[in-house]
């Protein structure tokens, strides 16, 4: 009877097969939900393949199972996100044990960011900020029930996470884990992505549908990191550790920046080194 759920709306390449092997102690059942033909495996405690998006999947599979089997904590896990060994677990215990209403984990400086916001503050263990997003967003019960309403409010889920700040907003109830990073393994696809070249069959503008959301509810203000009710990484003062947060959050874009660029000048070496290689004959 494992406290904690993680939600996968996962196609054939999902990491969900290798962050189950590689938390084999895991606190946490998985729910694989498919939006490709599933194949054959027997990994999760649930599969199931419903829903246009993944908010919707789990809306339903939220519904379907809270009267007999609700869990303390939710995570919503797009398919590309990997967490180090372990990590799953670690996180969710750490949403447990500091009481968060809505949160995420941080991602590593130099992986596949949307939002500067959302990435690590080596300062901080837990953050309170204005904003998470619908990439990994971890939900307490509470707070799948109070927001239940919004995970039909865009076909792309575009939008919906401005929803949430905008509901919450200056609440405290949103914060970034840092003690947990993860890395983005791939950048959105809006071209070429199976999900958006769905959503174009359908019609579906995920900028118009996050612009509506946007319109619908109450401007929360800007992406940010609150100034204050952080959990420190190491013993610090309130003053000071409100410096050493800001210092940081001011030091993140530059840093990462220059790590997905050294990123790509690495990746691009390699490239030209393959080519440059004599082929192997038979």
């Amino acid at each position: 009877m494992r406290d904690y759920l993680v939600f996968v709306r996962a196609g054939l390449d999902s990491l969900h097969p290798r962050l189950i092997a590689e938390d084999p102690g895991r606190n946490w059942d998985c729910c694989v939900s498919w939006y490709s033909p599933p194949r054959e495996e027997h990994i999760a405690e649930y599969y199931e393949a419903v829903g246009e998006n993944k908010f919707e999947a789990f809306e339903a599979f939220f519904l379907a199972r809270m009267a007999d089997r609700p869990y303390r904590y939710y995570l919503v896990l797009d398919p590309d996100v990997y967490f180090r060994p372990g990590d799953v677990s670690r996180f969710l215990a750490l949403c447990d044990r500091h009481g968060l209403f809505l949160a995420q984990p941080s991602l590593r400086w130099g992986t596949n960011a949307n939002f500067i916001v959302t990435l690590w503050n080596p300062v901080c263990a837990v953050r309170q900020v204005s904003y998470v997003e619908v990439m990994t967003p971890c939900f307490s019960f509470r707070a799948v029930e109070e927001l239940l309403g919004t995970f039909r409010l865009s076909r792309s889920t575009w939008g919906i996470d401005t929803a949430w700040s905008s509901m919450l907003r200056d609440s405290g109830r949103i914060a970034i884990v840092d003690a947990v990073r993860v890395e983005h393994t791939k950048p959105a696809d809006l071209s070429n992505g199976l999900f958006y070249q769905r959503m174009r069959d359908l019609g579906v503008d995920p900028t118009q549908e996050h612009s509506q959301v946007k319109a619908t509810f109450p401007h929360f203000g800007e992406l940010r990191t609150l100034r204050s009710g952080h959990e420190f990484a190491s013993p610090l003062s309130p003053p000071i550790g409100r410096l050493a947060t800001a210092f940081a959050e001011a030091a993140k874009k530059p840093v990462h920046k220059f790590l997905r660029l050294a990123g790509r000048l690495n990746q691009a070496r390699h490239l030209s080194v393959a080519r440059r290689s004599p082929r192997v004959r038979d």
